[in-house]
């Protein structure tokens, strides 16, 4: 065992040797780390500055307007111009010359093709090809006027004229009268006499919303120039009506047939509201149906 010990504890002349110069090494290093620092001490560059031109840089907005877009070859690469434009029907060459693409000025064009129209400067940024940035840049040169009135189209008939003033009663508008209303051609015309017909009237502006692909923004554009008169509602007698006779846009079959059901187990209907009873009908749905029922003639 001392044996042992002895084998792994001794080293021979070589091996001090080379312990004696890791040794001297290790010093040395030691030494010159603690005194590098005075002998050579270097000046070090202030970055302060240069940090500050970078982030001033930074903070800079950037327009990608401005820069033409290397992907797309039909972008002009001169530098857009900046003057005072009204977007509404605004010449193809007048967009280019504001920067933009043709890809961006064909949306514009098609979105103008099927009614639409710019109210207010911040319509224009609701295009979903108009960038953030974009806008930002146009932002102080839209100069839309301001409408009071509708506009009427040229060669129009004596009946389509309309007193500029006037609201237009969608229950009792025809089709002509319908499209004189700036935003809506004889597409939506048909489709909104169709629905009115399919209701039995209309009983407030807002439905519509309801009509097929009459959305949100068209109805903004159009509802102060139009009124309901709900008393051209055509109602249905509830105490002698069957379930195919109460056949209506807002009612299943099922809850037109448990109306009728209930009806003949428990007597004519005294007021409008004992339709819930039916446990069919939700207080939103039967205030929506309300302005549709009566009760006697």
């Amino acid at each position: 065992m001392k044996q042992l010990i002895r084998e792994y504890l001794t080293f021979n002349k070589r091996e001090r040797n080379g312990i004696f110069v890791l040794l001297c090494i290790i010093t040395a290093l030691i030494v010159y780390l603690n005194v590098s620092d005075r002998i050579g001490h270097s000046e070090r560059i202030d970055f302060t500055k240069f940090e500050k031109e970078i982030q001033a840089l930074n903070a800079m907005p950037v327009h990608k307007d401005i820069y033409p877009d290397r992907n797309n070859p039909t972008q002009s690469n001169s530098i857009p111009e900046r003057f005072r434009f009204n977007p509404n029907n605004l010449p193809e060459q007048d967009w280019k010359k504001l920067g933009l693409s043709d890809k961006q000025i064909r949306s514009i064009k098609n979105y103008e093709s099927k009614g639409g129209k710019f109210k207010r400067k911040e319509d224009l940024k609701k295009m979903y090809v108009i960038s953030s940035e974009l806008y930002a840049s146009l932002e102080s040169y839209v100069d839309i006027p301001s409408e009071g009135k509708i506009t009427v189209p040229e060669k129009i008939t004596d009946k389509q004229k309309h007193v500029e003033t006037a609201l237009l009663e969608l229950n009792s508008a025809d089709s002509v009268q319908l499209t004189s209303v700036k935003g809506i051609g004889p597409f939506f015309a048909k489709n909104i006499i169709k629905y009115k017909n399919i209701l039995g009237g209309y009983s407030s502006k807002e439905q519509l919303m309801e009509v097929w692909k009459f959305d949100k923004e068209k109805y903004e554009a159009i509802e102060k120039y139009i009124t309901v008169d709900a008393s051209k509602i055509q109602q249905i007698n509830i105490n002698n009506c069957t379930a195919k006779e109460l056949k209506h846009p807002y009612l299943t079959w099922k809850i037109a047939n448990g109306i009728v059901n209930y009806r003949a187990k428990h007597g004519n209907f005294t007021a409008l509201e004992q339709i819930k009873k039916t446990d069919l009908i939700t207080e939103e749905l039967f205030l929506k149906m309300a302005p549709y029922l009566k009760l006697g003639n």
